[in-house]
């Protein structure tokens, strides 16, 4: 074999310490991908996995995790991303002809997969997951130095493979045990929080239809109301959950947004001036309802920094002056705040499922819960 025939094999060369970094970044995406599997699907905090995943609703990492194709038996399919860049880590570390021939068959098989998983995405889920598209991407690199520089290979050699396959299996239990007891934990709260949910009074629809929509689906079968106040902190983690609900129940989910800021300038309600933006930045967000949910969220996004400045620059980006000053735009939000008054409200946020009143915030998976619950009736 002549020596450029070989990527491990000669030393530290450029090459091999190209290969050797993006497999330690191959195994940090897998790792984070596995992290978001488990935060998404089994979240132990208000609004699940959030941050560096989810960017729109084209670029996220929720509609993939959630796909049939995210986990083969409850283990997550980053799993194999993970031993992947560890094999080609090692090939780079610890190089022999074995571990060479079996790194550059992995690799073809790997990016055979990468590049199904990103036709899949893109036709059926109609998004791209960003960290799922930057190991796609690392794979092609891996693929491309050991095809350039190393061995050329579709067979693996046999003793590799027999041992990487025993770590595989080991490992995919412990994924299986893991998945398997979130699973059972899960399902426990669920029928508690469904049961729960059940048994709170039916006080029926807002008896206005708020112009206000996050979303509408379809075919809504499951209809949504949050009375919110832009300066809550809970209510910006509603805000950033509702994205998340619509990839999951789009076509069947209906959600419109009531303003209930707690500030007496708008809120008869309210006896001062808890929340003293609020007001000012509902009546920016009702000015337009055509540009309502972009204004949302903006509002949410700037939510520590109304008091300086930032509701301006909103309604400057947004061209909504003159709002502020205008009666008619002051009584859409007294008319939403209004509809608060036939479910008690006390507080933000508070949200309207299919009639039925929740306080406060709660993870998303028991909204899913609650609305597979409705869905079956």
């Amino acid at each position: 074999m002549s020596q450029k025939n070989r990527l491990t094999l000669n030393g530290l060369t450029t090459p091999n310490f190209i290969f050797i970094l993006n497999a330690a970044f191959m195994i940090g995406t897998s790792i984070y991908l596995t992290s978001h599997f488990y935060d998404t699907l089994f979240p132990t905090t208000l609004g699940g996995a959030k941050g560096l995943c989810d960017f729109s609703s084209f670029l996220n990492c929720d509609a993939a995790t959630y796909s049939p194709l995210s986990n083969i038996a409850g283990v997550p399919i980053s799993l194999f991303g993970i031993l992947t860049g560890l094999l080609f880590l090692i090939s780079g570390l610890m190089p022999s002809e074995s571990l060479e021939k079996t790194a550059s068959a992995v690799s073809r098989y790997n990016l055979i997969g990468c590049l199904l998983l990103f036709t899949y995405s893109l036709i059926v889920l109609g998004s791209l997951c960003p960290f799922c598209t930057l190991y796609y991407a690392l794979s092609g690199v891996a693929f491309f130095l050991l095809h350039r520089f190393g061995m050329r290979s579709w067979l693996p050699d046999v003793k590799t493979t027999a041992g990487w396959t025993v770590i595989l299996l080991a490992s995919a239990f412990f994924f299986f045990k893991t998945t398997q007891g979130k699973q059972d934990s899960q399902a426990k709260m669920n029928t508690s929080i469904v049961e729960q949910f059940n048994g709170l009074a039916d006080l029926g629809s807002p008896d206005l239809k708020s112009e206000f929509i996050i979303h509408e689906g379809k075919n809504p079968k499951i209809f949504v109301s949050v009375f919110s106040d832009f300066q809550c902190p809970f209510c910006k983690i509603v805000a950033e959950q509702m994205p998340e609900l619509v990839r999951k129940y789009g076509d069947v989910l209906s959600i419109r947004y009531f303003f209930y800021p707690l500030d007496s300038k708008c809120n008869s309600n309210v006896t001062g001036r808890f929340h003293d933006q609020a007001c000012d930045a509902a009546m920016l967000a009702a000015c337009s309802s055509e540009k309502f949910l972009e204004v949302h969220d903006a509002i949410f996004a700037a939510q520590e920094k109304l008091g300086q400045g930032a509701l301006k620059d909103i309604e400057e980006k947004y061209s909504l002056q003159g709002c502020l000053e205008k009666e008619e735009i002051k009584n859409k939000v007294i008319s939403t705040i209004n509809q608060g008054s036939k479910f008690n409200l006390k507080s933000t946020p508070t949200i309207i499922v299919n009639g039925r009143k929740i306080e406060g915030t709660i993870p998303s998976k028991q909204f899913f819960a609650i609305f597979e619950d409705i869905l079956k009736k």
